[in-house]
């Protein structure tokens, strides 16, 4: 079976699954690796010998050495302009021989070129498996997540690499890269192994995490990744987070840079916070609890269904009046995240509320009896942002 490379954590997958089972990140179908072809070396041709006709004696001979001493100059200024040809073509050989992937360095230092300019396809040209990327998996791998200079990297330095061992079956390198991104600097290990022939970058990614969307929608860089919670990877640089406002939510912004992971090498956590509420958001939750309420109240039962105060009557025949006789002081808790679902907000009260009732009902004797009283009573329940705007629910 094919393998299966999970970007966040780097480990293998069974390939009819689409997520990686050690943590749950989306993952992408990975070949094997290619073996670097090994070219044998090729020998320069032999040079030609050179050959000095006799003639008359050199007028320019060194007294004192013969005539023979005009030849051997001659004979070592041509054998050292040879040497110098040699060399000369020796070096553009050598220049037209290096590949951009001779090394990895220079696979580090195209990447980062790629990302400088703006090219998402220029620098997956460099990444190993680059070409069986979906970037509609990953949007933040485009050329429009580098849409804006400020977040690609910039005033990079690219150091030697070093050994680093043996991974997904071929030897790895390490390059160090430092850059600036985000007003701060970054320092990245980034892994490089042989593939079809020349070196590429293993992964050289960030992963993202999203914290505190509150089903809220959301762009990094410019790019949707919708309102669901979601892990992603992108391009090392700097990233600006927007989590759009809504009739609850106000808009909040986050920014973050690469750092070290301890699970997954380099993380960039956008962390909005506890959010603010949307202008007008709390008046319309007070308005709405308030016609709740008042709902309740003109229940005849004595356990109205999805109202905060309630009666235990022993007996039958049941019929029980009501009147809100103080409404509660009503807020909203926005660094509360209710279990069911991270997108509603916990409603919470002063504790002044209570009721009046008058309930009327048959005892277990048969008698008809009546009773009246007050009851405090708290309120429990949640706030919404929906399509039509916010749904209050008193729990």
């Amino acid at each position: 079976m094919e393998k299966t490379l999970c970007f966040r954590c780097g480990g293998d997958v069974p390939g009819d699954q689409r997520w990686c089972g050690y943590c749950a990140a989306p993952v992408v179908t990975a070949g094997p690796p290619v073996p670097a072809t090994s070219v044998p070396p090729t020998e320069p041709a032999s040079a030609p010998l050179v050959e000095v006709a006799s003639g008359p004696p050199d007028p320019g001979a060194v007294p004192g050495l013969g005539a023979g001493a005009s030849a051997v100059r001659r004979k070592g200024l041509l054998v050292f302009g040879l040497v110098g040809v040699l060399l000369t073509v020796g070096g553009l050989v050598t220049m037209v021989a290096a590949r951009p992937g001779d090394s990895p360095r220079g696979a580090a230092e195209r990447y980062f070129d790629a990302l400088a300019d703006g090219d998402a396809p220029a620098a997956l040209r460099w990444v190993a498996s680059g070409s069986q990327l979906d970037t509609g998996q990953y949007p933040l791998l485009s050329d429009a997540a580098l849409d804006a200079d400020r977040v690609r990297p910039r005033d990079v330095e690219v150091g030697d690499d070093m050994a680093a061992g043996g991974q997904f079956g071929t030897a790895a390198r390490s390059v160090r890269v430092v850059y600036r991104a985000g007003g701060q600097t970054v320092a990245q290990e980034l892994v490089a192994v042989e593939e079809s022939g020349e070196w590429r970058l293993r992964l050289p990614f960030v992963v993202l995490g999203v914290d505190g969307q509150r089903g809220r929608a959301v762009t990094v860089n410019g790019i949707g990744l919708g309102t669901a919670e979601r892990v992603t990877v992108a391009f090392p640089g700097s990233y600006e987070a927007v989590a759009a406002g809504n009739t609850l939510l106000a808009e909040s912004r986050a920014t973050a840079v690469a750092q070290a992971n301890g699970v997954v090498d380099y993380v960039a956590p956008l962390r909005f916070g506890v959010p603010e509420l949307a202008g007008g958001a709390r008046e319309n939750i007070r308005g709405q609890v308030r016609t709740a309420l008042d709902t309740c109240a003109r229940s005849p039962l004595a356990q109205p269904g999805g109202c905060p105060f309630g009666l235990g009557v022993p007996g039958t025949n049941v019929a029980v009046t009501w009147s809100v006789a103080t409404y509660p002081q009503v807020d909203v808790r926005t660094d509360s995240i209710m279990w069911f679902g991270g997108a509603a907000v916990q409603l919470v009260d002063d504790g002044t509320g209570k009721v009046h009732w008058s309930a009327t009902y048959t005892d277990f004797s048969g008698a008809k009896k009546a009773q009246s009283g007050d009851t405090a009573f708290r309120l429990n329940g949640t706030a919404q942002a929906t399509p039509t705007g916010i749904q209050v629910s008193l729990i």
